[in-house]
């Protein structure tokens, strides 16, 4: 049973990951074919020994291995965990965390040796495994709600994070006491038992559980809205989201799309007015892009102050007849008479008149203003565009 990956993805390359890997296989490089006083120096001042600790080598003894099976083990385990903690954490947090929960397996691992195992306390540990077992504390602890990608019988199974590491975890604590009753198995349960334990509290110490459940949300947000059945999960999450972050434009777009995947509803078409209205002041092409999806559902325009400028952004694209469409639309409703008002008349007199060349209609939009707005500044500018136009018999 081997591990193979996540069902995470990731937002950044893990820069900080491959620097560790590449440091503990360059060490591991140089450290072959060496003479046996060069490797006692080694095991002397840079291996970490209970019976006679320097405090360096808590650090240095993490880029130590003893065998080609032993960093291809630690390689593998800390590139599939590494990389999801290191993209959650940021590269600083990370690295700051690896080299704590190493430390603190060593540490561990010395107090158990002198308590019950004394007869290995000048056996020197060597190894990164602490430090991994340190970052699948956090990973349990930060993506509790992710899947394994086990490989069993060379068959890719994906099982739930919180299965497998606790069991994982369990099987180290199990070594350890073992070794206490005198198994020995060459393997130093305690150091991974350490800084498992230490991932996880360095977590709870530094209050991951709220970006954690957020995370969680994000997740479900994210997989469970691109499903053809079942998205309601997601839906929810996107909801409890928005709670926190009402202005968050991507989760209005989401809702909005998911909210009317199979009919319109009322709260699809408030989340795509509230996306559009997002995106005015971010992205007006991709306002007009998100528009017009709106408008295909809906038929329906938004307040005069978005739409008179959404539908100059449609006329600019060269969509003349839905520019106009929109804005008929709008001086047909019941909004309130102010200056967007009045813009969105005087815009559709000008495309009926001077692009539709629809001058029947230019001029009953002219008259119809002139009887919502007998006061407006336009008034002789309307008056005159009347006058210019051709009367029909």
């Amino acid at each position: 049973m081997l591990p193979v990956g996540t069902n995470l993805k990731l937002k950044n390359f893990p820069w900080g990951t491959i620097i560790l890997l590449l440091v503990n296989w360059i060490t591991f490089g140089l450290v072959q074919h060496i003479y046996h006083d060069t490797a006692f120096w080694i095991r002397s001042y840079f291996l970490s020994t209970p019976g006679e600790q320097y405090p360096w080598q808590l650090i240095t003894s993490m880029f130590f291995h003893g065998s080609i099976a032993h960093i291809i083990g630690n390689s593998i385990y800390l590139w599939i965990f590494g990389i999801v903690v290191e993209d959650k954490l940021g590269r600083k947090d990370y690295l700051f965390l690896y080299f704590l929960t190493g430390i603190a397996a060593s540490l561990v691992h010395g107090v158990m040796v002198g308590l019950f195992l004394r007869e290995q306390i000048f056996t020197s540990l060597l190894g990164a495994s602490g430090a991994i077992s340190g970052i699948m504390g956090v990973y349990l602890y930060r993506c509790y709600y992710s899947k394994i990608k086990l490989l069993i019988l060379f068959w890719p199974v994906q099982i739930p994070t919180v299965i497998v590491l606790p069991l994982w975890f369990l099987g180290d604590f199990v070594g350890g006491i073992d070794s206490i009753r005198g198994i020995h198995q060459n393997v130093a349960f305690w150091a991974h038992v350490g800084g498992f334990l230490a991932g996880l509290g360095a977590c709870k110490y530094l209050n991951y559980g709220k970006l954690a459940r957020k995370e969680k949300l994000e997740f479900v947000a994210e997989t469970a809205l691109k499903q053809d059945a079942g998205y309601g999960e997601g839906i929810e999450a996107s909801e409890k989201l928005l709670e926190d972050d009402p202005e968050n434009l991507k989760l209005h777009l989401d809702l909005a799309q998911a909210k009317t995947r199979w009919r319109a509803s009322a709260d699809g078409k408030a989340h795509y007015e509230k996306a559009i209205k997002l995106l005015l002041t971010k992205d007006p092409e991709k306002a007009v892009e998100v528009f017009i999806e709106y408008w295909r559902k809906y038929l329906s325009v938004l307040e005069p102050r978005y739409q008179v400028r959404l539908s100059l952004l449609i006329n600019k694209k060269i969509d003349i007849d839905l520019s106009a469409r929109t804005l008929q639309r709008l001086i047909d409703g019941d909004h309130p008479l102010d200056l967007h008002l009045e813009q969105a008349y005087l815009n559709l007199a000008r495309i009926y008149g001077q692009q539709l060349r629809r001058d029947d209609l230019a001029r009953y939009v002219c008259e119809r203003f002139l009887q919502r707005f007998p006061e407006s500044t336009h008034r002789g500018f309307v008056e005159k565009m009347i006058h210019s136009t051709p009367q029909q018999s």
